[in-house]
Order: C-alpha cells, then structure tokens, then sequence
C-alpha cells in the first residue's frame, strides 16, 4: 500500500533560486518534448514511446548547463509526465495534453534517487544542497519517490512510500452496532444513522468577500505585471487557506468515524452529474464529497477497516423500516410514512436506509470468498427491489 507524507521545507534564498530555475528548465523540456513527439507523428507517422521520450529528455540534457544541474533521474521523469498525459487522453480520462505555463509547473520528481533525509542537515537534494525540513511525524514505510512542490509561496517535500497493508476482519462478522452510514448533504455535512448530524463550517463562503475583494483588485493590474503578479500570488493565498481548512476538517471527521466504528456506509455520488445543478454548484464544491469518499477509502485501507459504497438510487425516496415509497421535493425535510408511521427526518431516514443496503452487502459475501478477481460486485441498490404498486400506480419495494 502507497502512502504520502508531506513536510515544509525551507530552503535559503540561494537554494530557491535554484529550485525555481529547475522548475523553469523543466517546464520548458517538458514543451519541446511535447513538440518533438506531435512533429514525429505529423512528418513520419510515428508515436514515441516513453522510451524514446526519456531517450530524447537525456539528449537535451547533454546539450542545455541548465539541465545538467538537475539531476537525471528527474530530467526522465519530465518524459514519464509527458507519456502518462498522452495516455490519458487517449484513454480518455483527460484532454490533449498542452504547453505548460512556468507559472503553472509547480514541481518535479526523484523517482528512485538524488536525495536522502539527514536527522541533524535535513533534506538533501542533488545539485540544490542540504534544505532545512520540518519534520512533524515520522515517515513510515519504505521510501519510492519524492516530490518537491512550490505551492503558494511554499515549498513541500512529498515522500511516497510502501507499507505493508493490514489483515481486514471480515466484513460479515462486524457487529451491526459497529458498522455507521453517512447522508452527505447540504445543510448538514453528514447525517449519521445514531441521529447525530456533522455541521460543515462553509470555509469558501467565510472567505468569499475577501476572495471578491481580491479579484476586483486583480482585473485592474495590467496581466503580467508585478503588481498583477502580487495580487495573483495574495489571492492563491487565501484559495490555499480554504483547502487547508477543508482538509483538515475532513480529515479529523474520518479519522473520528473510523475511531469509533469498523464500517462506513456512503452512497456513491455522481459528483459531475450533480455539479450540473448551477445554482448549487458552488456549495457542493466547498463541501468536497469525492474528496472525503476518498479519504475514507484511504483510512480505512491504513486502519484494516471497511468502506462499503451503495447506490444513491431511492435513498431519499423509500422507508427504511417498512420500504415503501413515499416520494419528497428537495423542500421537504421530514419523512412520514402512510404505511408504518415513521415520522423523522428526511436526512435520518436516509442514513437508516444506506446503512440497511450495507448490511445486507456485508451480510451476503461472494460466492467465490472473495478469490476470484473476475467481476466486481455490483453496488447494493434498492433498483432490483422495485416493483410496480397496486394501489395508485406508485412504486413499491419489496422487503
């Protein structure tokens, strides 16, 4: 299992200077071989592979002082970034990969050496020297790679390093009271199925004047000028304090719901779809719920515990005690059910009815123990549930 560490780094004006004319040396490699690779295919029909590309990085090394100063390893690794980008657009996961701004190439990689960590000296760097590193918890694993990375007048060392993963208890022997499920929502961040609702602080709402004020001041500057340069730099600030906040936030909530519990139960959300509702768009980004799913996914592989996904289909819409339909319009906040009297919130009874279809997942392992690695299980849905209602034509379920 990969995990990431990430430490402050504080280099001294000489060995910042250094760094960024790394980044600025790299940006550009990374353009020509960019150029290199679309003229090849244009002229003579011919894709370079990662080889070729790491085989040309080195040529232009030879050939640039500048380029010579970085170490090797990393030079190839500018080809490696290049590759992966074509392969996702190809794959379509990502758009067709463009020239990179030096404002935007924000850091590099040693994918196996040119650095080493000393206790007393800090991070040692090839051609940049000893870097002083705040080191606020141990780095656990074995060590892969490492990345440096300016952000916003900061600069980070990020070691990526191997662990070995920890036996999971089984999923069906976890006790129900020790499995917990989570609505994600709006008004409330999360609404458990123990009637305890999370309240989520609206970090980007809290800092939007400011954020205003500082765009205003950013349209007037001429683009490219130093004053522009200030207010951009000012204005990253702020944006990296929200994410800060964010995270942060997000992190001591997982970490509290997997303290106390074996399991968590989320819906799997279809993040883009929802983001096409305009006038909400702005408050599901602040509240990250691809990002907390994630994280969660991630604590609970680090911990040996569980995250179990389900369908959203109906979560809003159904009883969870007695499964009838009982449809709502986003105005309505209470669920009364006509058929078994079940009067709670509508954000409640959601949770109730998540943790439900994760029960049942957990209760019903595969056939095969879980061995055979040839279809994933589909995700527990109440869609094969539904059945057409006698009475009013309405939709029922059947328990």
């Amino acid at each position: 299992m990969l995990s990431a560490f990430k430490y402050r780094l504080y280099p001294k004006d000489e060995q910042e200077m250094r760094l960024k004319r790394s980044l600025l040396s790299l940006c550009s490699l990374y353009d020509g071989l960019r150029a290199r690779k679309i003229e090849e295919y244009r002229q003579r029909g011919i894709s370079l592979t990662r080889t070729d590309l790491r085989a040309t990085a080195l040529e232009q090394r030879k050939r640039s002082a500048e380029l010579q100063l970085i170490h090797s390893q990393v030079v190839q690794n500018v080809a490696d970034r290049l590759h992966s980008a074509f392969v996702n657009f190809f794959e379509g996961r990502g758009r067709f990969p463009k020239n990179k701004q030096p404002r935007k190439y924000l850091s590099f990689t040693y994918p196996q050496s040119g650095f080493k960590i000393n206790p007393q000296r800090g991070l040692y760097l090839s051609g940049v020297g000893y870097i002083r590193m705040f080191v606020h918890r141990p780095c656990l694993g074995r060590l892969k790679r490492l990345t440096i990375k300016y952000e916003a007048g900061e600069w980070y060392a990020i070691f990526i390093t191997e662990r070995e993963t920890p036996v999971k208890q089984g999923i069906e022997e976890i006790p129900n009271q020790r499995v917990r499920a989570a609505d994600l929502g709006l008004e409330k961040f999360a609404a458990l199925d123990n009637a305890e609702s999370i309240e989520y602080p609206e970090y980007l709402r809290r800092s939007e004047e400011k954020i205003k004020a500082l765009q205003r001041r950013l349209a007037h500057k001429k683009k490219g000028s130093k004053r522009w340069r200030q207010r951009c730099f000012s204005l990253a600030r702020v944006h990296l304090h929200v994410k800060r906040q964010r995270e942060d936030f997000q992190n001591k909530l997982v970490s509290k719901l997997f303290r106390e519990n074996d399991a968590l139960v989320l819906e799997k959300l279809n993040i883009q779809g929802i983001l096409g509702n305009h006038s909400l768009a702005k408050s599901i980004s602040d509240v990250s719920w691809g990002k907390f799913a994630r994280k969660a996914v991630f604590k609970a592989e680090i911990l040996g515990k569980h995250t179990i996904f389900v369908d959203p289909w109906g979560t809003t819409q159904f009883c969870y005690n007695c499964l009838t339909w009982v449809p709502k319009g986003l105005e309505d906040r209470e669920h009364v059910c006509p058929n078994c009297g079940v009067k709670i919130s509508r954000d409640l009874n959601s949770a109730l009815l998540i943790k439900r279809l994760g029960i049942l997942y957990a209760r019903c392992p595969p056939s095969d123990g879980g061995l055979s690695p040839a279809e994933p299980r589909p995700l527990p849905s109440l869609r094969g549930m539904a059945s057409q209602g006698v009475e009013a034509g309405s939709l029922g379920l059947q328990s």
